[in-house]
């Protein structure tokens, strides 16, 4: 099918696929450090090329936005030339968004979001727009969290990946290799991850938390070093799946 993709339309094209769309998707992603492996843009550019991947399946059902370039990274702000915004403005703009895209009477808004740190500010924004504008808003992922039960013991891959590790390096090398490093680097996780795993202390609850302190000296999880095309195309396309179905029960049942 052939995407709508706004960037590349003019005002009286969306005018005409209007009675046809669905769903306007918004992704969502930062601009923050990833380590020595990939660039500052890597969660954005991953979330707009997986919403326009999204977009050739759905076709004229659902319309492609711009990205929103900039998210919640205080926990990277240690690192130079991570740029975060407050909760209260990423909120703000989403809401701002979708507000104005439900005015061109698009009656639901999913945001394709790229970076963890995002979602406690997306699930605020979307029950907001819910019960204070009556718009029909939801999220999702379109990461490690999504294609995890591809990842086998065979492929070798290291226990603590996620950011700027071998499992997002892939994904980024199937969707957008211009943000990949060709010389890339193991992650320096730190003894204590307190985030992910087992055995984590706050694995089921939460804390304000330092990446270089808390995560990873370099920036990174993992090791990218074993991050690969072929696995990154296999494990995206598991994502995918999941979230084009999810779209398809908005579309049909929400």
């Amino acid at each position: 099918m052939s995407a709508l993709i706004l960037e590349n339309m003019i005002w009286t094209e969306v005018e005409e696929a209007l009675p046809d769309i669905k769903i306007a998707v918004v992704p969502v992603g930062s601009c923050e450090q990833h380590g020595p492996n990939t660039t500052f843009v890597t969660d954005t550019a991953r979330a707009y090329a997986f919403s326009k991947q999204l977009g050739e399946r759905l076709g004229r059902q659902i319309l492609v936005c711009p990205p929103v370039g900039y998210g919640v990274s205080t926990h990277h702000m240690m690192f130079p030339g991570t740029i975060t915004l407050s909760c209260e403005t990423f909120i703000s703009v989403l809401k701002d968004i979708a507000i104005a895209l439900h005015a061109h009477h698009i009656p639901k808004i999913v945001f394709i979001n790229g970076h963890g740190g995002n979602n406690g500010s997306l699930n605020v924004a979307i029950t907001d727009l819910k019960y204070k504008y009556d718009i029909d808003a939801y999220y999702t992922g379109m990461g490690f969290a999504l294609f995890e039960e591809g990842i086998t013991p065979e492929m070798g891959w290291t226990k603590k990946r996620g950011h700027a590790s071998e499992s997002e390096t892939s994904q980024a090398m199937a969707l957008c290799p211009e943000v990949v490093r060709a010389e890339r680097k193991k992650g320096e996780v730190v003894e204590d991850f307190i985030i992910r795993g087992k055995d984590a202390p706050f694995r089921y609850g939460g804390c304000a938390w330092d990446w270089k302190q808390d995560a990873s000296r370099n920036g990174a999880l993992g090791d990218a070093r074993l991050a690969n095309m072929e696995d990154g195309i296999r494990l995206n396309n598991i994502a995918l799946d999941k979230v084009e179905k999810m779209l398809r029960y908005i579309i049909e049942k929400r």
